[in-house]
């Protein structure tokens, strides 16, 4: 049954017809273009006010990826210690003599540039694995750095961060990210290297480099001073802490101040400056 507008009463149908009129619809009007500027403009700033964030926690993640890799190396490195009369593999003072991680006589050179980054970076990893590099006319290592029988991964020397921009083109070595304390040879040239058993469990052996000094000379071999130019040579890139490996096999991050007091403390033993050739651990 259909309803006829005759059969409504007058008052209702003059009702009905003005609710229909185009003028009392709804309006469909759309955004203006200074209202959707305004959007925009607080959409950018919101994304500029997070962008920090977003890095920092990406940076954090980095930092636990160098953890990783610290107490890896200090696994392989108790491995090496019990397989040799608990002496430590050499800190690398210098490239001249086989170290933790390279065979003697490593390869290196400055005024890199990306164009030959790839070759020299590869040819400095067949000093760790004691294995021809493929490119054409490539030195031949006599052997393999001390830990590769342990550890077979060179990216585990890297840190995550790391890009080969102007200033990682400045390092003499390419392959590591992280140094070890000189305290393994009292930061002496020639020195054997001490038992693991004259160190403390918590004496840090390595440390991430800091990337801000690469031009100051911290990256011509595997280990460093605490400080080298009264600056520490440990970085801070993932915040406000160093990532550092530990004589028990463990790894950590341990607050930059810390590590600075630590570094600046110039006539006591700590945990950093630990040679057991003093009683002051310089």
């Amino acid at each position: 049954m259909s309803l006829d507008i005759k059969d409504v009463s007058p008052a209702a149908a003059d009702y009905f017809m003005k609710k229909m009129s185009p003028q009392n619809q709804p309006s469909r009007k759309g955004f203006t273009l200074i209202e959707l500027l305004v959007v925009i403009a607080i959409i950018a700033i919101l994304a500029a006010m997070l962008l920090p964030a977003l890095e920092a926690a990406k940076s954090r993640a980095f930092a636990a990826t160098d953890i990783d890799n610290c107490k890896e190396t200090m696994l392989a490195t108790a491995m090496y210690a019990n397989d040799n009369t608990d002496h430590l593999p050499a800190p690398g003072w210098l490239t001249t003599a086989d170290c933790w991680i390279a065979a003697a006589n490593l390869p290196v050179q400055t005024g890199h540039t990306k164009q030959n980054f790839q070759q020299m970076y590869d040819v400095q990893v067949s000093w760790f694995t004691g294995k021809q590099a493929s490119w054409p006319s490539s030195p031949t290592p006599t052997h393999s750095g001390q830990l590769y029988q342990y550890l077979k991964n060179p990216k585990i020397f890297l840190c995550p961060q790391d890009v080969v921009n102007a200033a990682y083109l400045l390092r003499s070595q390419l392959i590591s990210s992280y140094v070890w304390n000189g305290a393994v040879v009292g930061y002496q040239n020639g020195q054997v290297p001490y038992k693991i058993t004259s160190f403390k469990p918590t004496n840090i052996l390595q440390w991430e480099n800091d990337e801000k000094n690469t031009a100051a000379g911290e990256w011509n071999d595997f280990s460093n001073f605490p400080l080298e130019g009264n600056n520490p040579t440990f970085s801070h890139r993932h915040g406000k802490a160093a990532q550092v490996g530990r004589i028990d096999g463990g790894a950590a991050r341990i607050p930059y101040l810390e590590m600075v007091s630590w570094a600046d403390a110039t006539t006591v033993a700590n945990d950093i400056w630990c040679s057991p050739a003093t009683t002051t651990g310089h």
